[in-house]
């Protein structure tokens, strides 16, 4: 029988216990080690937490040092309870998932404070603006290339685009010559004689193709691009005023265009809303501008044009344009591309709209195919972003037009507004910031958008906003300055129309003395508020008042200066193309134009002097009182011209008292 060793047994016996003891141990090490990088991510995320919200400069100093402190106490926290630990139990678990749980809240918000950074730093990189510009010959001419135009003839126009086509023309030399050169100074005529076959190649920027499309359906297929130049130019930002928009009153002008994704791109204009900001009070109004309204285009000696083709020579001639139209002064702007418009919508995962009719419009292509078309019903409905394209764009639909697609644009935006504000629209803002770094530019300094976000997140207030429509005016067919020899679409502002904006204008700097104010009980009341500051009209600013001293196929540069050198062209133009040529007609609506100081009455009303004088609404038909201090005489109900409730103002108007 084999002898048992005892003390050898018994010394491997407890070999094993130790063995047993010692796993539970490094179990338990491995599991703290997890949990202390745990929490070294969470110290690492909450330090670069604190370091972005300082570097965004858009929360107060003492919410900054606040937030700090308390992420840094939770650190500390973290670490003694994660240092006293001493066995694992159901603590270590829910501690492993709190700190799971801040790691995903730490490093999100990290990520959201780098892409909003990012995000204002591209949108206020409006600093250029671009221009491309096409060489076009017809589609069935044997020239394939720029040096087989040696001894060609080129058309381009010097009056309307004279440094892009020295751009275009400076190439063009380097690689063929010599060429023949025809300068003519409208697009028109120029392309029919490249169709006749009078001039070999057309030099022209992609944005007057475009305006020549309203006219020649079939210019794409009709002729071929033999090259593409691009000119860029820096936008002189020393015209950017220096004012503290978190305490002062300013003004925003929204462009957004309709070609390409670059908002660098200078283009047509087609949506354009003045946004007024006054931060001291809360109180914003934006004013939708028809795209067809008729007035001065700087960029060509102040010739009456629409609006809308102010935009092909850049944001600044547009604002520039407004500007003198309405006697007001446009601190910044921010443009933006239509596609920009579907994809904040399809990020914020579509907005709440009351569509208010029932239409079908073409989709973001412009294309009309039915499978194409986008179709929608009448009432509260959630958009897509090309149902709210679609919806913003629509006008054909009779009764509706202009007006009604204003209308339904501050709809949009209202509702984008809404939606940001709201908990699912901040879950979303990562994706609405990578759109707006892409597809909007604005000249408003980092600094000073910082300062407004930082003012308005420090002392949180309701803000009160209007809405104002420009609809005093008339339909009209004219010769432009930028198309002159084609009458095309426009729209006549009324007076009333430009007093509405002015008066708005105004009323951002004027402090109402509630000693000194008046009423106007009449059927139509009015504001008595005159501002201090008259409004100046231009010289070059056309209305509807004008419109039986026009001509529909002379370009003017006021009123009173007429350019009829392509009046035959024109008029044979639109009887030829068969264009119904639409006589402006004069509308009799009340319009508000401030008067004089008002001298001391007797009553309740103390004198009104200077800045808080009254002023007096004319009604067409109306006698003219002798004095501006003598109230109007009452006019007979049956005499004052009957208004729809589409003529009613809908918004309060400056300086009603409500």
């Amino acid at each position: 029988m084999k002898k048992v060793d005892l003390k050898k047994k018994k010394k491997i016996t407890l070999q094993e216990d130790k063995n047993k003891q010692k796993a539970p141990k490094k179990q338990a090490s491995n599991s703290k080690l997890f949990d202390w990088i745990l929490w070294a991510c969470v110290f690492a995320l909450s330090i670069g937490l604190i370091f972005l919200i300082y570097q965004l400069h858009m929360l107060d100093i003492r919410f900054v040092l606040a937030a700090g402190t308390i992420l840094l106490l939770l650190d500390v926290l973290f670490f003694v309870l994660l240092k006293k630990r001493k066995k694992k139990s159901w603590r270590s678990t829910l501690y492993k998932v709190v700190m799971i749980v801040l790691v995903a809240l730490y490093g999100f918000g990290d990520y959201t404070l780098i892409n909003t950074y990012r995000a204002f730093n591209d949108i206020t990189r409006g600093t250029q603006s671009t221009i491309h510009v096409s060489l076009l010959v017809k589609n069935d001419s044997p020239i394939h290339s720029i040096e087989e135009l040696a001894n060609k003839k080129i058309g381009y126009s010097n009056n309307m685009d004279s440094r892009s086509s020295s751009v275009a023309m400076a190439q063009i030399n380097t690689e063929a010559a010599p060429i023949e050169y025809v300068d003519l100074n409208d697009y028109q005529q120029l392309y029919d004689q490249l169709m006749n076959g009078e001039i070999d190649a057309l030099i022209i920027p992609s944005n007057r193709i475009m305006m020549l499309k309203e006219r020649y359906k079939s210019i794409q297929s009709d002729t071929r691009q033999l090259q593409e130049f691009s000119d860029t130019r820096k936008i002189d930002l020393s015209k950017v005023p220096e004012i503290d928009i978190s305490k002062e009153p300013f003004v925003v002008y929204l462009s957004g265009i309709d070609e390409g994704g670059d908002p660098d791109l200078d283009a047509r204009s087609d949506v354009n809303i003045l946004v007024m900001v006054d931060p001291k009070n809360n109180q914003m109004t934006t004013v939708s501008i028809p795209r067809d309204s008729y007035m001065p285009n700087p960029a060509m000696a102040n010739g009456s044009d629409k609006l809308t083709h102010l935009g092909n020579d850049g944001v600044l001639n547009s604002m520039e344009g407004i500007e003198e139209a309405f006697g007001i002064e446009i601190d910044y702007y921010a443009k933006m591309n239509f596609q920009s418009l579907i994809h904040i919508v399809d990020a914020l995962g579509g907005v709440k709209v009351d569509v208010k009719i029932d239409f079908s419009e073409q989709d973001e292509n412009r294309s009309f195919k039915k499978q194409d078309k986008i179709y929608l019903k009448k009432g509260v409905q959630t958009l897509n972003g090309k149902e709210a394209l679609a919806y913003s764009r629509h006008r054909k639909t009779e009764g509706y037009g202009n007006t009604g697609r204003e209308n339904a644009q501050q709809q949009i935006i209202h509702a984008i507004m809404d939606k940001l504000t709201s908990p699912e629209g901040i879950a979303h803002i990562n994706g609405v910031m990578n759109v707006a770094a892409k597809y909007v530019s604005t000249n408003i300094p980092l600094s000073s958008l910082q300062a407004f976000i930082s003012k308005q997140l420090s002392d949180i207030k309701p803000w009160s906003v209007d809405s104002l429509t420009l609809k005093g005016g008339v339909d009209a067919t004219l010769t432009t300055v930028s198309m002159p020899s084609l009458p095309v679409s426009c729209y006549l502002l009324s007076n009333g129309d430009l007093s509405k904006v002015y008066n708005a204008y105004q009323r951002m700097f004027y402090t109402p003395n509630l000693k000194k104010f008046g009423f106007n009980l009449s059927k139509d009341p009015h504001s008595l508020i005159a501002y201090k500051d008259p409004q100046a009209r231009s010289e070059y600013m056309i209305t509807s008042e004008d419109s039986s001293r026009l001509d529909p196929y002379n370009v003017y540069y006021g009123i009173d200066r007429v350019d009829s050198s392509n009046a035959s062209v024109s008029q044979n133009r639109a009887e030829s193309e068969q264009i119904e040529v639409i006589a402006p007609s004069q509308v009799e609506q009340p319009v508000y134009t401030p008067s004089l100081p008002q001298e001391e009455e007797s009553g309740n009303q103390e004198p009104s002097q200077g800045e808080d004088a009254p002023s007096q609404e004319e009604t067409p038909g109306q006698p003219e009182p002798d004095t501006p201090q003598e109230p109007a005489p009452e006019v007979p109900e049956e005499s004052v011209p009957e208004q729809t409730p589409t003529e009613q103002p809908t918004t309060p108007e400056q300086g009603e008292v409500q």
